[in-house]
């Protein structure tokens, strides 16, 4: 009998003990000590910068910098240096600065990390909490470790060099765009406002959402999506940083534009830097090159005069007219103008095709002082181009006033005396290609103004006209089998303090055409100092526009089985 009794007391007695257990963690649980307070929490969201990408890829980003704090009252002394030597393994601080900076009695910021490492600090946080390195707050109970919280944001830019200097930079010391597509669409990058969250946190720090949490989102800058082809804008790249060594220039620069929308998809210089390591020597290829180097077109600018009389009614492009043999001697010049290759006589399209300083001159002086100035404005020169780039110079054409006079006129209309940057000699050719019509050229995924220059017909001979320049003139080097290659050779002559001397600028602008899609490219080597035959454009500029088309037809932005011959 005492056997069965004690059986269910034995029971009871665990059942007690059991509800008695049970009651303390409750009563600990709900039961708050008498100095209790609530562990609050305030945490700032950072805004970002927008980023820039292409169709693929993002050629600047924002990334957030976390700052690591703690208290050091709160880490337990006999396991400091636990606390140091894996602290140190995951962030890089030296042991040595850990230990000087854990000597504090307040908060400090032991590191500031990226976005991985931060991730890593979370689960060491939770690794050293259960080796209770944390030493627990008397107010909350809880046990404080390292919070980690948004400090500040960094720009990267992956790929270091490339759309350089168009891209531009972030001054961290100014919080601003500084240069290129950065500081022209400054406005729209940058971050609005910042975040809020307030709330509870529970013992790593983490905020608890629950009812009593508060949030304001941050609000980012917008991204800006580009028209650039990356692979092609880095392959153009490196194509150009050769035929810089190869022609002894001081810069090359090249662009691709889609004619019929104004889409850049390319445009790279030879001189470039890396906005994350700038050095002395870099200073100099900071400046955009396409829109702040004005120089004299020389005779790409052939074109552009033929088209104005083209408008004006003042040329037929069949007749034909005296080239005096390469040397023309008018009573009101000091010295003759000449042609590098000697005609008797030329039709007046042939001057475009073997580029006849005498012959374009005759044609011009049959416009008014108004209608050459007028036309010469038409075609965007003189003016800002309209391209998404910041302290763009406009260049220069003589007055109207000065264009009574037929040496200014003439020498005007074979592109001395006129003054012009690259980004506007590719908007004007590229109305050859767009049936007349002006479109502006535009890095940044944004809408393109447009207007009419010529009329399509006009258009459609001066295209012809360049056409020939490929196929009998100054650049036969561009010929493609089964691709539509057109456009206009110039060599210029440098002025120097106000002498033309020995050194050259050598460009090509033209076009490259498979039946449906229709491109405008410009080259321009800038100071080349190659041996005679190599400065003149036929061997320098021609060749490489060349090789970008090349470039284009790998990349099957041109099929060659659709061209129009």
């Amino acid at each position: 009998m005492k056997n069965n009794y004690r059986i269910p007391l034995i029971f009871l007695l665990f059942v007690f003990f059991f509800i008695v257990i049970f009651g303390d963690f409750l009563y600990l649980s709900i039961h708050k000590p008498p100095n209790y307070f609530p562990p609050k929490t305030y945490k700032k969201t950072l805004a970002l910068r927008g980023n820039i990408l292409t169709k693929k890829y993002t050629v600047a980003k924002s990334e957030k910098i976390y700052a690591v704090s703690i208290n050091p009252v709160f880490i337990d002394p006999e396991k400091k240096n636990l606390f140091i030597k894996l602290f140190s393994i995951y962030t890089s601080v030296p042991e040595w600065k850990l230990k000087k900076l854990l000597r504090q009695k307040r908060y400090v910021i032991l590191a500031k990390v990226d976005l991985k490492t931060a991730q890593n600090l979370k689960y060491l946080l939770k690794v050293l909490d259960k080796k209770r390195v944390f030493i627990s707050d008397k107010k909350t109970g809880l046990r404080i470790g390292y919070s980690i919280e948004d400090y500040a944001y960094k720009r990267v830019y992956p790929y270091k060099d490339t759309l350089q200097p168009v891209l531009g930079r972030f001054r961290k010391d100014l919080n601003r765009g500084e240069n290129g597509l950065e500081e022209y669409y400054d406005t729209l990058l940058a971050p609005k406002s910042n975040g809020i969250i307030k709330g509870y946190r529970d013992v790593y720090g983490n905020v608890i959402y629950d009812n009593n949490v508060y949030i304001k989102h941050a609000i980012n800058g917008k991204n800006l999506p580009l028209n650039i082809n990356l692979v092609l804008q880095r392959k153009i790249e490196k194509l150009l940083d050769l035929q810089k060594e190869k022609f002894q220039a001081d810069e090359v620069m090249a662009a691709v534009m889609d004619s019929k929308t104004g889409k850049i998809l390319a445009i790279a210089s030879s001189n470039r830097y890396n906005p994350q390591n700038i050095t002395k020597k870099d200073i100099k290829n900071m400046k955009i090159g396409f829109i702040r180097t004005l120089y004299e077109p020389g005779s790409v600018m052939k074109p552009i005069t033929f088209a104005i009389l083209l408008q004006n009614n003042k040329v037929n492009p069949y007749e034909v007219l005296n080239a005096y043999n390469g040397r023309w001697k008018p009573e009101w010049r000091r010295t003759p103008i000449k042609d590098d290759e000697p005609f008797a006589w030329l039709s007046a399209e042939n001057a475009i095709v073997h580029s006849s300083n005498i012959v374009i001159s005759q044609l011009a002086l049959r416009l008014t002082n108004k209608e050459f100035y007028q036309g010469l404005q038409n075609f965007g020169f003189g003016k800002f181009s309209g391209v998404d780039l910041p302290y763009e110079l406009r260049g220069y054409i003589p007055s109207m006033q000065k264009l009574k006079y037929p040496v200014f006129e003439t020498t005007t209309a074979y592109g001395y005396g006129i003054l012009v940057n690259f980004i506007q000699l590719l908007k004007a050719y590229n109305v050859f290609n767009n049936q007349g019509i002006e479109v502006t050229p535009k890095i940044a995924n944004v809408p393109s103004d447009e207007k009419k220059i010529l009329s399509a017909k006009n258009a459609e001979i001066m295209l012809g006209i360049l056409r020939k320049v490929v196929l009998k003139g100054t650049g036969k080097a561009a010929i493609i089998d089964g691709i539509f290659t057109a456009g206009k050779t110039g060599t210029a002559q440098r002025s120097v303090k106000g002498t033309y001397g020995k050194t050259y600028n050598s460009s090509f602008f033209g076009f490259a055409n498979d039946g449906i899609r229709r491109y405008t490219i410009g080259v321009t080597f800038i100071n080349i100092k190659a041996k005679w035959p190599h400065y003149f454009a036929s061997s320098s500029a021609v060749p490489t526009f060349k090789q970008i088309v090349d470039i284009m037809i790998n990349q099957n932005l041109l099929k060659v089985n659709n061209a129009k011959q």
